[in-house]
């Protein structure tokens, strides 16, 4: 029986499981039930393919003991007695095909065993010769079978089977026939103590491996969470904690297809500190790596929307993108961001321009068509960079639209 581990089990909760046994073949009342109904899924769905060997076996069983039977009186009443635990394998093999009735399985195949073991009890003990053969040994088949074979967990099974042999201890006693114990416990008590054994072993094996699919689930899900976080790496500058250029050239080539499909606007804010070189030989790159982490933050907060993007372009050089923003609204866009730099108020002792940090802004905005191209439009967003510095810096200058 393949039992897929629980992907809610702690390490340690296993671990502690481990520790204290199974010796109990029970686990904590928080996991038994979510054991139990994960066991019952798997052992409904087998149950429908063993449930036709049992049937097969019954039926031979039944031809056997028909062949033993001397009158047919007895025949008749042995027939309308030993009917029912057929009756009890097909009822119980056809709820095993109702997934609805899977978390009840425990319920109805008890109750099925139950009445399969009085029954076989009873044909020994009211039906059949004491001394038959036969019905001994279909009565220690019951008990096995339903320890071994049905699936049912181990005090479920141990339920069934004494309970069975106690239901049909008191009819027979109530119709006022004698028991041959010196047989009975032979075959019935014996076999039920060895099917217990077996059950037991069963159960224990199957909590064995429930536990180490637990391990393996969740050593599946730790893997996922690590391969997650190296995904997210992967795509983060370290020092900035914004977008890297690789994660931006992926995600502005979708952009930039999204717009060529749909004709839609698409901005970038090209962003450079000014003198920031000038910035690192003067207070040092400790600083410099401080400044760059804090005018990060601002860049971020300035690209807002989730289909926004902020990403280190290289050195002190910033790209922002903008999908679906006009060319209006691109320029309030880098006003408003020249404003939030100059509210940051870094001190800058070694810019010609400012006695605290500024940057120089290049602006572009296109509705692309199959004939443009991505690198164009960037090379306009870095031209117009380059005049906003060549102005004078702490500046943003918006690129011409493509002839």
């Amino acid at each position: 029986m393949k039992l897929q581990g629980s992907k809610h089990l702690k390490r340690e909760a296993i671990q502690t499981l481990i520790h204290k046994g199974l010796n109990y073949v029970y686990f904590s009342k928080s996991l038994e039930p979510a054991y139990k109904q994960e066991y019952q899924n798997e052992a409904a769905m087998e149950y429908r393919f063993r449930a036709p060997i049992v049937l097969l076996l019954y039926a031979f069983l039944s031809f056997g003991i028909y062949q033993t039977i001397p009158t047919q009186e007895k025949v008749y009443e042995w027939i309308v007695a030993y009917g029912w635990v057929g009756v009890v394998i097909i009822s119980t093999w056809l709820l095993s095909f109702f997934k609805k009735f899977n978390q009840y399985f425990d319920v109805y195949t008890c109750i099925g065993s139950t009445l399969s073991t009085a029954i076989s009890f009873l044909i020994v003990t009211v039906f059949a010769n004491a001394n038959d053969v036969l019905s001994h040994a279909a009565l220690m088949y019951a008990v096995i079978i339903i320890y071994s074979f049905v699936g049912m967990r181990f005090y479920p099974a141990m339920i069934a089977v004494w309970s069975g042999g106690l239901i049909a201890t008191a009819i027979t006693l109530f119709m006022g026939y004698q028991i041959d114990w010196a047989i009975l416990n032979r075959t019935y008590t014996f076999s039920s103590i060895l099917g217990m054994a077996l059950c037991y072993a069963i159960d224990r094996q199957h909590r064995e491996n429930y536990l180490q699919n637990c391990i393996i689930e969740l050593n599946k899900q730790e893997m996922d969470q690590q391969a997650e976080q190296l995904a997210v790496l992967s795509q983060i500058d370290s020092l900035t904690g914004l977008a890297n250029r690789r994660h931006l050239s992926a995600v502005l080539e979708q952009q930039w297809q999204t717009a060529v499909r749909y004709q839609l606007p698409l901005s970038i804010l090209m962003v450079d500190l000014d003198y920031f070189k000038d910035y690192n030989d003067h207070l040092g790159h400790l600083a410099g790596d401080q400044c760059l982490q804090e005018i990060a933050i601002e860049l971020k907060n300035t690209a807002a929307r989730s289909s926004d993007l902020a990403a280190r372009y290289g050195g002190e050089e910033f790209l922002l993108m903008f999908p679906v923003q006009d060319e209006r609204q691109i320029e309030a866009i880098a006003a408003k961001l020249l404003e939030r730099i100059a509210a940051l108020a870094i001190p800058h002792p070694a810019s010609p321009i400012s006695p605290y940090v500024t940057v120089s802004i290049g602006a572009a905005t296109i509705s692309p068509h199959e004939r443009d191209h991505l690198s164009d439009f960037i090379q306009r967003a870095d031209q117009a960079l380059y005049l906003a510095k060549s102005n004078g810096r702490n500046q943003y200058f918006i690129a011409k639209k493509a002839a």
